[in-house]
């Protein structure tokens, strides 16, 4: 066993080159070897430290007791590791990850202490530089995700104000198309059954094809105004409106549209029920235009507090992932964008027997139904 109170480098030559603090003391703490990377980390020579008490060198008077302790569990045979505040010559500390293990002879008995130190001064500081650019990268991610949330819901009101306009707009056109156009139109009428009366009979021809013109135009007027804003929903009711445009849709389209609408809907605040009627609108021509199916049906009930609207068709169904759920064109999403306001929910589900759109919408609270009006 060399004799650890004072080894010679040719001894421990790897020591020299290890690039860790490594010291080496006597039982009772007195150091006996210390590495030159030690001096270079610790800022002290080993000519100075030599034979002197580690207490003195690298233990602060806060750290002391803890290093008293190690020590103690040192002269039991036990091992220690763990970070350590290590003091320095110029009296700074500096963080150290320091393992203690005891030195044995060959009975057993501990004759001193090996001690290795590395820093963590760098580690720590790039720690916590890595927790500072966390935390800001967190915070200007906070910030984005408001700005974005922030503009979504601005977006999604300018949504519904474009709806509800497009809406009004429909309804004040349909309007003049009634009240002026049209009347123009059976003034007209009037006049040439007039003028006919006293014409010769070389013109009653050509006075009859004006009128048939004339009635063809009213009548495609009639149905664009309708179809622009339907009266019925201002007047009566979803209910009324719709058995309405589905009597004309059957005529116009040929496709046989069922109608059932529960008794206790009653009836819906304006916006809501052109919603509904909107979507039932899209759902019909997408079924007339796409699906090939020759039959539709139209339900709408009431589900605890909600108004749930049902389209089903029986044909070959619309283009979707391989879960059912159809992929969403322009029109849904316009059906999206109009039940967003309200809270109302559109679930599509579509394989090669048929299509259903599902759309759930609340019903109107006192105070949204306000709320409703003003916007």
């Amino acid at each position: 066993m060399p004799d650890i109170s004072n080894p010679p480098a040719a001894q421990l030559p790897f020591l020299e080159a290890v690039k860790a603090a490594i010291i080496v003391t006597d039982q009772s703490g007195i150091i006996t070897y210390w590495n030159p990377f030690a001096q270079e980390l610790y800022g002290w020579p080993s000519k100075e430290v030599l034979g002197r008490n580690i207490l003195e060198i690298t233990v602060g008077a806060g750290t002391e007791q803890d290093a008293r302790e190690h020590l103690s569990a040192l002269s039991d045979g036990k091992c220690w590791s763990g970070e350590f505040q290590v003091r320095c010559k110029n009296g700074e500390f500096l963080t150290a990850l320091v393992t203690l293990s005891p030195m044995l002879d060959d009975s057993g008995v501990a004759i001193g202490i090996v001690g290795i130190s590395q820093d963590l001064s760098s580690r720590k500081q790039a720690e916590a530089e890595l927790q500072t650019a966390h935390a800001e990268l967190e915070k200007r991610v906070r910030e984005r995700t408001a700005e974005l949330a922030s503009s979504n819901q601005s977006l999604q009101r300018l949504s519904g104000q474009l709806i509800r306009a497009q809406d009004d707009e429909r309804r004040r056109i349909a309007r003049e198309l009634h009240d002026s156009t049209g009347q123009v139109l059976a003034a007209l009428s009037m006049t040439l059954s007039q003028m006919q009366k006293d014409s010769s009979a070389a013109n009653a021809r050509k006075f009859e094809e004006c009128r048939d013109l004339i009635a063809s135009a009213a009548s495609e007027i009639r149905n664009l105004s309708y179809l622009l804003h339907p009266p019925l929903i201002d007047e009566v009711g979803l209910a009324s409106a719709v058995a309405e445009y589905v009597q004309g849709f059957q005529k116009r389209s040929g496709l046989a549209v069922q109608f059932e609408i529960s008794r206790d809907v009653g009836r819906l605040d304006g916006n809501r029920e052109i919603t509904l009627f909107r979507i039932i609108q899209e759902s019909l021509g997408n079924i007339h235009r796409h699906s090939g199916s020759s039959t539709a049906a139209v339900k709408i009930f009431c589900r605890e507090n909600e108004i749930v609207l049902e389209i089903r068709d029986q044909g070959r169904g619309l283009p979707g992932s391989s879960d059912g759920q159809s992929n969403a064109g322009v029109g849904i999403k316009g059906m999206q964008e109009r039940l967003r306001p309200f809270g109302g929910t559109l679930r599509i589900t579509s394989d090669g027997t048929g299509t259903l759109v599902q759309v759930v919408l609340p019903r109107a609270s006192s105070s949204s139904l306000v709320a409703d009006q003003k916007a």
